[in-house]
């Protein structure tokens, strides 16, 4: 007799259908109308009160004031908790459609929807259903939607899954790339000259030196100069200044380099040093 006292005690207590605190704490069925127009919609997460104000503005004229209103009572705290809106559709409206207490395994929350064809018959109108659950964002990662089609005989449609996902803001702050080894990616760009003019009609020799950096193109050479003229070498990294019967002091030479990132320095300069 014991025994069979013990047996009984332990059937109630692990009972399947019975929830746990755990499973009260995850979720809690909301009532709304399970009946109405709810037709436009599909199940749907709605994770905050922007998506719910947004998801009822867009199917007022549907689903109408008795639904928005339950939604409303049920004072949703979407900072721990996302609505979940089950949706079913029969097609037939003679048909009985229950919904199953959910049952939480680990962190899926199972829910059933069940159509049953009522006696004598059913009719060929479209029937829209439609169950609400709030669920806990900590202890809930999807929930998981099985659902029987009554019609004229029973039919087992497949698995619908929808997780329980925070989504990212719909507007982000955009911030510039960041630009990696930037000031190694700059060559260092210079200019050499003779340190005094050289006598007679020689031309003055100038020369620039491109060194390290990462050019993104062929690297290109435009020079100009204070005095004188270029005879040799324009495009290239030496030229020949032609300064026949000029003052030498003062004379500067400049070179602005192509086909390096612009944002680095591409422009040096030598001037004659006259003793």
């Amino acid at each position: 007799m014991k025994i069979m006292l013990c047996c009984l005690l332990l059937a109630t207590l692990f009972h399947p259908g019975q929830l746990t605190n755990k499973s009260r704490q995850s979720f809690r069925v909301i009532p709304i109308p399970k009946r109405g127009g709810y037709s436009n919609f599909e199940s749907i997460v709605l994770m905050s009160e922007h998506d719910m104000d947004s998801f009822l503005r867009k199917t007022a004229t549907h689903v109408g004031q008795e639904f928005e209103d339950a939604l409303l009572n049920a004072k949703l705290d979407f900072s721990k908790e996302a609505l979940v809106l089950l949706r079913h559709t029969e097609g037939s409206g003679s048909v009985q459609v229950t919904f199953e207490t959910p049952i939480l395994q680990g962190t899926n929350l199972l829910c059933e929807i069940r159509g049953k064809p009522l006696q004598g018959g059913g009719t060929d109108d479209m029937a829209y259903y439609c169950f609400a659950v709030a669920v806990s964002k900590s202890a809930v990662s999807q929930v998981e939607l099985q659902a029987i089609e009554g019609g004229f005989s029973a039919r087992r449609l497949a698995p619908v899954v929808l997780p329980i996902i925070e989504k990212e803001p719909a507007i982000k702050v955009s911030q510039p790339p960041v630009k990696q080894n930037h000031i190694q990616d700059c060559p260092t760009v210079s200019v050499t000259c003779p340190d005094a003019g050289p006598g007679g009609n020689t031309p003055i020799r100038f020369k620039a030196s491109v060194i390290g950096g990462k050019p993104r193109f062929e690297v290109s050479y435009n020079w100009s100069v204070s005095k004188g003229t270029i005879s040799f070498g324009q495009g290239t990294a030496v030229i020949e200044v032609e300064v026949t019967g000029m003052d030498l002091e003062g004379l500067t030479a400049t070179v602005e380099i192509g086909g390096i990132d612009p944002d680095c320095n591409r422009v040096a300069s030598c001037s004659m040093a006259i003793p």
